[in-house]
């Protein structure tokens, strides 16, 4: 099930993302701040691309039969 998650879970996308972007922090309200602003400042563009993904998505796992796809 862990490998059907990219497919049909674009927000991983953008965690992993986020992950990387993340700048060192020193308390919890610290982290919680960067996530925020983070997040806050993912490009839009990127996160309507995924959405409109999601046919393709969808379309090319029901034709692999559940194997790998491109996505």
């Amino acid at each position: 099930m862990a490998g059907l998650l990219p497919r049909f879970a674009p927000v991983e996308y953008f965690w992993n993302q986020l992950k990387r972007q993340m700048p060192l922090c020193h308390s919890v309200h610290d982290l919680e701040l960067a996530v925020q602003d983070l997040w806050a400042h993912l490009p839009q563009d990127n996160i309507r691309c995924l959405i409109n993904s999601m046919p393709d998505r969808v379309a090319a796992c029901i034709a692999a039969e559940g194997g790998p796809t491109r996505y």
